[in-house]
C-alpha cells in the first residue's frame, strides 16, 4: 500500500433514550442494515439548527450550528461536545448579544477546535475563525477584513496550518443556501489564524474545503449557475488547488435542471460530491451522488429518493453531508419531506420530515437505508454524518421531538456497525 493510501486509509476509519418512530430498514444481500443504538438531543429552548458534526479523538462527538437569541431575531454559533454515549459533556454559546453570528463548521486540532462561521464585526457578518480549547473555552477569534458582509463555511487542518473557504461581498447577513451574487473565496493560515495567502475564486461561494492527501494541494466544491440548451440552471462544482492556493482544473457536473453540492470527500482514486438534483431521478428534488476522478473526471452518478412513496413532485429529498468508507462505498445524510407549498392533504404523514441514511457500493449502488420517521411527534432530517471508529454510524439530525428542549434542536442518532451475511 502506498503512503498516501494509508493516510487516507486512517483517515477514513475515524469517525439511552429509545424514541417511538417508524424506522424503514432496506438491506442488501451482502450487508444488513444497522440497527439503533441510542438517540439523545441536545441544545437550549431557543432553537437550533445543526450543520455539521464529527467523532471527536476521545471517541465521542462534537456538533456545530446556530441558537436564536431571545427577542432579538439574531443567533449565536452553537456547539455541543458529547461523550460516546451521546451524554452531553459540554455546550458552549459563542457571539455577542444582539449580533449575529453562526457556526458553520468545525475541526478538531491536537489542542482543541477551529470553529468556522460568521461573526459581527463593524455592523457586518464577517468570515470569521474561533479557536477554543479542550472543553470549549475560546482562545482566540480573528474576523477577516472583505466588502459586504461574509462567511466561512468549510474547514480542514494541513500540516502547517489551517485552510478555509466561504464568500464575502454578500448583501445579507445571514448565511444563505448559496450565496448567489457573493464573492467566494479560499484562504491558507497559520495555527493562530493569522493570513498566510488568500485567493479569490471564480464561483459566489467555497462550500467544503479539503487537503487532498492523494494529490496534494486542496480541493473544494461549490454550485455555480449555467446555461446551457437555451435555460439557465445550477451545477456542482469541483476546483482543484496547488498548495499555494492556486487553480489547476475547474470542472462542473449536472444536467440541465438545478444540481445543488453542499458536501465532498476524498476517495482513494478521485473525490465524491454530494447534494441534491432536479435533473436526475423522479421529477422531484432527489438525494444526488457524484464520484469523479483524480482530475475531475466524471465516473457515474446516482440519485435516492421517494423512501416515503408518494408524488415524487410534492417531495424534497436533500442531501448535504457524504462519507467515503474504508471499503470504497459511500454513505449520505439525508432528510425527505413535503415542503410547505407543496402540501395537498394535511392527514400526509409525509409532510413530517424523515432523516434517513443511504449506504452504496463503491459503484454507487445502494446496499440499504435507515429512515428514522416520526410522523405523530414531529420533523427529523438529517444534516451531516460520522463514521465512527467502531463501525457505526452518527447521524446529527435538525430534530423538533429529540430531547427535553424546546422548539428545535440538535439530535445524536447512533447506529451500531453493520453486521456482514457470510
Amino acid at each position: 500500500m502506498k503512503k498516501w493510501q494509508f493516510i487516507l486509509a486512517m483517515l477514513l476509519a475515524g469517525c439511552f433514550i429509545e424514541a417511538t418512530a417508524e424506522e424503514s430498514l432496506l438491506s442488501s444481500d451482502t450487508e444488513t442494515t444497522p440497527r439503533k443504538e441510542w438517540l439523545r438531543g441536545h441544545g437550549t429552548d431557543q432553537g437550533e439548527h445543526v450543520f455539521e458534526g464529527h467523532q471527536t479523538h476521545d471517541d465521542g462527538f462534537i456538533a456545530v450550528g446556530t441558537t436564536r437569541e431571545r427577542n432579538s431575531g439574531k443567533g449565536d454559533a452553537l456547539l455541543v461536545k458529547t461523550d460516546d454515549r451521546g451524554e452531553l459533556q459540554w455546550q458552549r454559546i459563542v457571539g455577542d448579544k444582539r449580533r449575529h453570528e453562526e457556526g458553520r463548521c468545525i475541526i478538531e486540532s491536537p489542542k482543541g477546535y477551529y470553529l468556522g462561521g460568521i461573526f459581527t464585526q463593524g455592523g457586518k457578518t464577517g468570515a470569521g475563525i474561533v479557536k477554543l480549547d479542550k472543553k470549549g473555552m475560546i482562545d482566540w477569534i480573528r474576523i477577516y477584513p472583505h466588502a459586504g458582509h461574509g462567511a466561512i463555511r468549510g474547514i480542514d487542518l494541513a500540516k502547517d496550518g489551517i485552510v478555509v473557504t466561504g464568500y464575502t461581498d454578500y448583501a445579507e447577513e445571514e448565511v444563505p443556501f448559496i450565496a448567489d451574487e457573493a464573492k467566494g473565496f479560499v484562504m491558507k493560515t497559520d495555527f493562530q489564524g493569522k493570513p498566510v495567502w488568500r485567493r479569490q475564486l471564480s464561483v459566489n461561494q467555497g462550500t467544503k474545503v479539503k487537503v487532498d492527501v492523494q494529490n496534494g494541494g486542496f480541493v473544494l466544491c461549490s454550485t455555480v449557475w449555467r446555461f446551457s440548451k437555451g435555460k439557465d440552471h445550477q451545477d456542482a462544482c469541483l476546483i482543484k488547488l496547488d498548495p499555494n492556493g492556486k487553480v489547476e482544473w475547474k470542472k462542473t457536473y449536472g444536467g440541465t435542471g438545478n444540481d445543488q453540492c453542499f458536501d465532498m470527500d476524498l476517495t482513494v482514486d478521485g473525490y465524491v460530491l454530494a447534494g441534491h438534483t432536479t435533473s436526475f431521478g423522479e421529477e422531484g428534488w432527489d438525494a444526488w451522488l457524484v464520484k469523479v476522478g483524480s482530475k475531475g473526471d466524471l465516473q457515474w452518478e446516482k440519485s435516492f429518493g421517494q423512501l416515503l412513496g408518494g408524488n415524487p413532485r410534492q417531495i424534497f429529498d436533500e442531501c448535504y453531508g457524504v462519507k467515503t468508507i474504508t471499503d470504497g462505498g459511500f454513505v449520505l445524510a439525508c432528510g425527505s419531506g413535503i415542503e410547505p407549498e407543496n402540501v395537498r392533504s394535511r392527514k400526509d404523514p409525509r409532510n413530517t420530515w424523515a432523516a434517513y441514511l443511504v449506504r452504496t457500493d463503491d459503484e454507487g449502488n445502494l446496499l440499504w437505508e435507515y429512515t428514522h420517521h416520526t410522523p405523530n411527534e414531529g420533523h427529523n432530517a438529517a444534516e451531516y454524518v460520522a463514521l465512527c471508529r467502531d463501525g457505526g454510524y452518527l447521524m446529527f439530525l435538525d430534530s423538533d421531538n429529540v430531547g427535553d428542549m424546546e422548539e428545535e434542536n440538535m439530535g445524536f442518532l447512533k447506529l451500531a456497525a453493520q453486521a456482514k451475511y457470510k
